[in-house]
């Protein structure tokens, strides 16, 4: 059984009844919904969205219906800045976080976004300097808002990407996600959790938009699957007593296969 705490991102391919309708079958009884909007896909394809903009009564109250089986949801943000829309869709759907890019936090507005309650709000790491994300996180002063921390997208930090002997990339990246579960403790709000392979051993051949670089970090793999060291982070996690919620993000061909893994893999950590 996959504990509850963990939420099911999107499957590209499907539509989102039939998305809610797989996390359904294998074994979710959480999962991550994103509202709608323009250009919501990746090396996969195109993945389902709730169509919040541009659906009508009649389709909300079919999805609201079903998405009630689950015991927590989870929203992404849209790419794209209509911010009260993102609010007005957690709100309807029963989200309890609704994770923002670091980006949108740096925006006049975000103090906007701070004055909704009833839902917790994450701020995503996307890259840059480690540093930066760590000072956005600690100027933010609300008991609803606070980090969610993406451990593939730590990949992106400039002090991680920037090493260009793999091994050792790989050994600062474990660093810099232990300091950030230690310095950021009661700070965060949210986690995201997929893992990281090397370019090299990925079979991209049934991948069709594949967006990474030779001697890259290939992101959003099989979470017990690459160099992320997850049992070493959840000891840490248990140390400082997370209780939050965790969204699974794959981009993997085999996508049942790889989430059911994924989520299996997670409930036993959290044991």
């Amino acid at each position: 059984m996959i504990d509850e705490r963990i939420c099911n991102g999107v499957m590209a391919g499907y539509g989102m009844f039939e998305t809610i309708k797989k996390t359904r079958e294998i074994g979710f009884k959480g999962i991550m919904l994103f509202p709608g909007g323009e250009n919501h896909s990746h090396s996969l394809g195109e993945f389902p969205t709730l169509n919040w903009y541009n659906a009508g009564k009649e389709e909300n109250e079919r999805l609201k219906e079903e998405i009630k089986y689950f015991k927590n949801i989870t929203l992404h943000q849209a790419w794209d800045e209509r911010y009260k829309d993102w609010i007005s869709c957690a709100k309807y759907f029963g989200a309890k976080v609704l994770t923002i890019h670091a980006g949108i936090a740096r925006k006049p507005y975000f103090s906007e976004i701070l004055k909704y309650k009833g839902i917790k709000i994450g701020i995503e790491n996307e890259g840059g300097k480690l540093n930066d994300y760590m000072d956005l996180i600690g100027s933010i002063n609300s008991p609803h808002a606070g980090a969610t921390i993406d451990f593939g997208h730590c990949a992106y930090f400039e002090e991680v990407k920037t090493i260009s002997d793999l091994d050792k990339r790989a050994k600062k990246l474990n660093e810099v996600i232990l300091y950030l579960i230690e310095r950021l403790n009661k700070k965060i709000t949210h986690f995201h959790i997929h893992n990281v392979r090397k370019y090299k051993d990925i079979d991209f051949s049934k991948i069709p938009f594949p967006y990474w670089k030779e001697n890259d970090f290939v992101d959003h793999r099989c979470v017990d699957e690459g160099l992320i060291n997850y049992k070493e982070v959840f000891s840490l996690l248990k140390k400082i007593n997370y209780q939050g919620l965790f969204d699974i993000e794959l981009e993997e061909p085999q996508k049942e296969e790889k989430a059911k893994k994924s989520g299996e893999y997670i409930t036993r950590l959290l044991q």
